[in-house]
Protein backbone atom coordinates (compact mmCIF):
# COMPACT_ATOMS: atom_id res chain seq x y z
CA UNK A 1 0.00 0.00 0.00
CA UNK A 2 1.04 3.37 -1.14
CA UNK A 3 1.71 6.39 1.66
CA UNK A 4 2.60 9.65 1.69
CA UNK A 5 6.64 9.62 2.73
CA UNK A 6 7.20 10.48 6.41
CA UNK A 7 10.32 10.56 8.74
CA UNK A 8 9.76 7.42 10.30
CA UNK A 9 9.05 5.64 6.62
CA UNK A 10 12.39 7.24 5.48
CA UNK A 11 14.24 6.26 8.21
CA UNK A 12 12.95 2.68 8.33
CA UNK A 13 13.86 2.82 4.24
CA UNK A 14 17.19 3.74 5.20
CA UNK A 15 18.34 0.70 7.78
CA UNK A 16 16.39 -2.11 6.05
CA UNK A 17 19.11 -0.88 2.62
CA UNK A 18 21.65 -0.53 4.84
CA UNK A 19 21.17 -3.94 6.49
CA UNK A 20 20.46 -5.15 3.02
CA UNK A 21 24.16 -3.86 1.46
CA UNK A 22 25.52 -4.65 4.81
CA UNK A 23 24.55 -8.60 3.74
CA UNK A 24 25.97 -8.09 0.11
CA UNK A 25 22.19 -8.64 -1.02
CA UNK A 26 20.57 -6.88 -4.09
CA UNK A 27 17.22 -6.97 -4.16
CA UNK A 28 16.30 -9.68 -5.88
CA UNK A 29 18.41 -11.67 -3.89
CA UNK A 30 16.72 -10.37 -0.51
CA UNK A 31 12.70 -10.75 -2.49
CA UNK A 32 13.96 -14.87 -3.50
CA UNK A 33 15.06 -15.12 0.37
CA UNK A 34 12.10 -13.73 1.88
CA UNK A 35 9.55 -15.72 -0.38
CA UNK A 36 11.26 -18.88 0.51
CA UNK A 37 8.91 -21.26 2.09
CA UNK A 38 5.77 -19.69 0.91
CA UNK A 39 4.83 -16.88 2.80
CA UNK A 40 1.59 -15.85 3.18
CA UNK A 41 1.66 -12.83 1.37
CA UNK A 42 4.85 -12.62 -1.75
CA UNK A 43 7.20 -9.75 -1.57
CA UNK A 44 8.19 -8.12 -4.48
CA UNK A 45 11.43 -6.39 -5.90
CA UNK A 46 9.46 -3.21 -6.91
CA UNK A 47 7.70 -3.50 -3.24
CA UNK A 48 10.46 -3.62 -1.23
CA UNK A 49 12.31 -0.71 -3.42
CA UNK A 50 9.23 1.22 -2.33
CA UNK A 51 9.79 0.62 1.04
CA UNK A 52 13.54 1.13 1.15
CA UNK A 53 12.67 4.90 -0.28
CA UNK A 54 9.94 5.29 2.52
CA UNK A 55 6.91 5.15 -0.08
CA UNK A 56 5.57 2.08 0.80
CA UNK A 57 4.54 -0.04 4.06
CA UNK A 58 6.27 -3.10 5.19
CA UNK A 59 3.60 -6.11 6.78
CA UNK A 60 5.21 -7.84 10.03
CA UNK A 61 6.10 -11.03 8.37
CA UNK A 62 8.19 -9.49 5.85
CA UNK A 63 9.90 -7.53 8.19
CA UNK A 64 10.99 -10.65 10.40
CA UNK A 65 11.91 -12.35 7.13
CA UNK A 66 14.09 -9.35 6.41
CA UNK A 67 15.42 -9.89 9.72
CA UNK A 68 16.35 -13.51 9.58
CA UNK A 69 18.13 -13.26 5.92
CA UNK A 70 20.14 -10.69 6.85
CA UNK A 71 21.20 -12.20 10.14
CA UNK A 72 19.88 -8.54 11.87
CA UNK A 73 20.93 -8.06 15.84
CA UNK A 74 17.89 -8.57 18.49
CA UNK A 75 18.38 -5.09 19.17
CA UNK A 76 18.77 -4.03 15.15
CA UNK A 77 15.29 -6.10 14.86
CA UNK A 78 13.19 -4.34 17.40
CA UNK A 79 14.05 -1.11 16.54
CA UNK A 80 13.07 -2.05 12.90
CA UNK A 81 9.82 -2.98 14.30
CA UNK A 82 9.37 0.33 16.41
CA UNK A 83 9.80 2.24 12.68
CA UNK A 84 7.69 0.10 11.05
CA UNK A 85 5.03 0.48 13.61
CA UNK A 86 5.37 3.93 14.05
CA UNK A 87 4.98 4.57 10.12
CA UNK A 88 1.72 3.88 10.12
CA UNK A 89 1.16 6.16 12.93
CA UNK A 90 -1.15 9.43 12.52
CA UNK A 91 0.67 11.92 13.92
CA UNK A 92 -0.78 15.52 15.26
CA UNK A 93 1.31 17.24 11.99
CA UNK A 94 -0.75 15.53 9.36
CA UNK A 95 -4.05 17.14 10.50
CA UNK A 96 -1.83 20.21 8.56
CA UNK A 97 -1.76 18.08 5.62
CA UNK A 98 -4.10 20.09 3.15
CA UNK A 99 -2.03 23.32 4.52
CA UNK A 100 1.50 22.55 4.02
CA UNK A 101 4.24 20.58 1.27
CA UNK A 102 5.26 17.54 2.31
CA UNK A 103 8.85 18.87 3.64
CA UNK A 104 7.00 20.93 6.11
CA UNK A 105 5.33 18.59 6.89
CA UNK A 106 7.98 16.00 7.73
CA UNK A 107 9.72 19.44 9.35
CA UNK A 108 7.07 18.94 12.17
CA UNK A 109 7.98 15.10 12.52
CA UNK A 110 11.14 15.41 12.53
CA UNK A 111 10.99 18.14 15.34
CA UNK A 112 8.83 15.61 16.98
CA UNK A 113 11.25 12.71 17.08
CA UNK A 114 14.61 15.34 17.61
CA UNK A 115 16.48 14.66 20.74
CA UNK A 116 18.63 18.02 19.80
CA UNK A 117 18.59 20.86 17.44
CA UNK A 118 20.57 23.64 15.74
CA UNK A 119 19.55 26.15 13.03
CA UNK A 120 20.61 28.83 11.58
CA UNK A 121 18.42 31.50 10.24
CA UNK A 122 19.21 34.94 8.18
CA UNK A 123 15.72 35.82 7.31
CA UNK A 124 13.33 35.44 10.53
CA UNK A 125 14.05 34.23 13.92
CA UNK A 126 13.55 30.77 14.14
CA UNK A 127 9.87 29.39 13.95
CA UNK A 128 10.36 27.35 17.01
CA UNK A 129 11.05 30.69 18.71
CA UNK A 130 8.33 33.02 17.52
CA UNK A 131 5.74 34.19 19.31
CA UNK A 132 1.97 33.78 17.82
CA UNK A 133 1.60 37.67 16.94
CA UNK A 134 5.12 37.47 15.05
CA UNK A 135 4.34 34.19 13.52
CA UNK A 136 1.37 35.81 12.55
CA UNK A 137 3.38 38.02 10.99
CA UNK A 138 5.76 36.14 8.84
CA UNK A 139 3.19 33.31 7.77
CA UNK A 140 0.41 36.33 6.30
CA UNK A 141 3.51 38.10 4.47
CA UNK A 142 3.87 35.20 2.38
CA UNK A 143 0.97 36.01 0.24
CA UNK A 144 2.25 33.94 -3.18
CA UNK A 145 2.31 30.98 -1.23
CA UNK A 146 -0.36 30.71 1.63
CA UNK A 147 -4.14 31.96 1.29
CA UNK A 148 -5.30 34.01 3.85
CA UNK A 149 -7.80 31.29 4.98
CA UNK A 150 -5.27 29.16 5.86
CA UNK A 151 -2.60 31.81 8.20
CA UNK A 152 -4.25 30.50 11.43
CA UNK A 153 -3.84 26.99 10.94
CA UNK A 154 -0.23 27.77 9.57
CA UNK A 155 0.62 29.97 12.70
CA UNK A 156 -1.60 26.99 14.95
CA UNK A 157 1.11 23.86 13.58
CA UNK A 158 4.07 26.32 14.40
CA UNK A 159 2.61 26.70 18.24
CA UNK A 160 2.41 23.56 18.29
CA UNK A 161 5.59 22.54 17.11
CA UNK A 162 7.07 24.58 20.16
CA UNK A 163 5.97 22.26 22.71
CA UNK A 164 8.79 20.06 21.73
CA UNK A 165 11.07 22.37 23.46
CA UNK A 166 9.37 21.43 27.17
CA UNK A 167 9.42 17.89 26.44
CA UNK A 168 11.26 15.72 29.42
CA UNK A 169 13.63 13.67 26.92
CA UNK A 170 14.53 16.60 24.55
CA UNK A 171 17.74 17.96 24.69
CA UNK A 172 18.67 21.67 23.21
CA UNK A 173 17.76 23.69 21.06
CA UNK A 174 21.18 25.95 19.82
CA UNK A 175 19.91 28.82 17.27
CA UNK A 176 22.24 31.30 15.33
CA UNK A 177 20.44 33.76 13.38
CA UNK A 178 21.71 36.87 11.91
CA UNK A 179 21.85 40.23 13.33
CA UNK A 180 19.32 41.30 10.55
CA UNK A 181 16.95 39.05 11.70
CA UNK A 182 16.52 40.74 15.20
CA UNK A 183 16.71 44.38 13.57
CA UNK A 184 14.12 43.41 11.15
CA UNK A 185 11.05 44.78 12.43
CA UNK A 186 8.33 42.09 11.74
CA UNK A 187 4.87 43.00 12.27
CA UNK A 188 5.61 46.58 13.53
CA UNK A 189 7.80 47.93 16.57
CA UNK A 190 5.52 46.38 19.32
CA UNK A 191 5.38 42.99 17.96
CA UNK A 192 9.48 42.56 17.48
CA UNK A 193 9.75 44.41 20.96
CA UNK A 194 7.48 40.94 22.17
CA UNK A 195 9.49 38.86 19.94
CA UNK A 196 13.05 40.38 21.52
CA UNK A 197 11.64 40.07 25.02
CA UNK A 198 10.59 36.38 24.11
CA UNK A 199 13.94 35.47 23.14
CA UNK A 200 15.29 36.17 26.48
CA UNK A 201 13.07 35.04 28.53
CA UNK A 202 13.11 31.71 26.45
CA UNK A 203 16.77 30.72 26.84
CA UNK A 204 15.94 31.12 30.58
CA UNK A 205 13.42 28.80 30.87
CA UNK A 206 14.07 26.25 28.06
CA UNK A 207 17.21 24.24 26.76
CA UNK A 208 17.71 27.23 24.67
CA UNK A 209 20.58 29.17 23.53
CA UNK A 210 20.51 31.83 20.96
CA UNK A 211 23.68 33.30 19.39
CA UNK A 212 23.38 36.61 17.23
CA UNK A 213 25.75 36.61 13.55
CA UNK A 214 27.04 40.31 13.80
CA UNK A 215 26.84 42.24 10.66
CA UNK A 216 30.07 42.87 11.57
CA UNK A 217 31.18 39.12 10.66
CA UNK A 218 31.26 39.84 7.18
CA UNK A 219 30.12 37.78 4.29
CA UNK A 220 27.11 34.68 5.74
CA UNK A 221 28.64 31.32 5.78
CA UNK A 222 25.77 30.14 4.01
CA UNK A 223 23.12 31.77 1.89
CA UNK A 224 20.12 29.66 3.23
CA UNK A 225 18.27 29.01 6.30
CA UNK A 226 18.83 25.11 7.96
CA UNK A 227 17.61 23.22 10.64
CA UNK A 228 19.70 20.06 11.98
CA UNK A 229 18.22 17.27 13.91
CA UNK A 230 19.74 15.02 15.93
CA UNK A 231 17.80 11.47 17.32
CA UNK A 232 18.67 9.18 20.22
CA UNK A 233 18.88 6.42 18.48
CA UNK A 234 23.10 5.99 16.89
CA UNK A 235 21.81 4.64 13.84
CA UNK A 236 19.53 7.28 12.91
CA UNK A 237 22.02 9.96 12.03
CA UNK A 238 21.05 13.28 11.34
CA UNK A 239 18.74 15.30 9.19
CA UNK A 240 18.28 18.55 7.75
CA UNK A 241 15.97 20.93 6.88
CA UNK A 242 16.93 23.72 4.10
CA UNK A 243 14.64 26.74 3.28
CA UNK A 244 14.95 29.12 0.54
CA UNK A 245 13.22 31.38 -1.68
CA UNK A 246 12.61 28.69 -4.22
CA UNK A 247 12.07 25.42 -2.20
CA UNK A 248 12.01 23.42 1.08
CA UNK A 249 14.01 20.15 1.18
CA UNK A 250 14.71 17.92 4.00
CA UNK A 251 18.46 16.19 3.73
CA UNK A 252 19.49 12.28 5.32
CA UNK A 253 22.41 12.06 2.89
CA UNK A 254 25.76 12.22 4.45
CA UNK A 255 27.39 14.49 2.18
CA UNK A 256 24.35 16.91 2.70
CA UNK A 257 24.50 16.51 6.02
CA UNK A 258 27.59 17.38 6.76
CA UNK A 259 27.88 20.51 4.61
CA UNK A 260 24.80 22.00 6.56
CA UNK A 261 26.89 20.87 9.48
CA UNK A 262 29.75 23.08 8.61
CA UNK A 263 27.33 25.65 7.68
CA UNK A 264 26.08 26.02 11.09
CA UNK A 265 29.43 25.31 12.79
CA UNK A 266 31.06 28.19 10.65
CA UNK A 267 28.07 30.68 12.18
CA UNK A 268 28.40 29.51 15.55
CA UNK A 269 32.31 30.40 15.26
CA UNK A 270 31.67 33.69 13.95
CA UNK A 271 28.66 34.34 16.43
CA UNK A 272 29.07 35.85 19.31
CA UNK A 273 28.66 34.03 22.93
CA UNK A 274 25.27 33.61 24.27
CA UNK A 275 25.41 36.53 26.74
CA UNK A 276 26.51 39.04 24.09
CA UNK A 277 23.98 37.79 21.97
CA UNK A 278 21.65 38.35 24.85
CA UNK A 279 23.01 42.16 25.85
CA UNK A 280 22.64 42.85 21.40
CA UNK A 281 18.78 41.44 21.61
CA UNK A 282 18.74 43.85 24.71
CA UNK A 283 19.69 46.78 22.88
CA UNK A 284 17.88 46.74 19.73
CA UNK A 285 14.91 46.03 21.84
CA UNK A 286 15.16 49.28 24.01
CA UNK A 287 15.98 50.93 20.10
CA UNK A 288 12.48 50.02 19.03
Amino acid sequence: MTLRKTVRSRRLGKLLRQLREDAQLSQDDLVALVNTGKPPRRLTTTHLSRVETGLARLIPDHLTRIVAATNASQDRAAELEELRRRADERGWWQEYRAYVPEPVEMLAELGEDATGIRSYDIAFVQGLLQTRAYAEAVVGAARAHVLPVDVDRLVELRMRRQQRLRAPDFGRLVAVMTEGVIRTVVGGPEVMREQLRHLIAITEALPVSVHVLPFSAGALPGPDSLVIFTFSQEGDGEAVFVDSDTASRIYEDRDRVTQCTYTFSAALAQALSARDSLALINQVMKEL
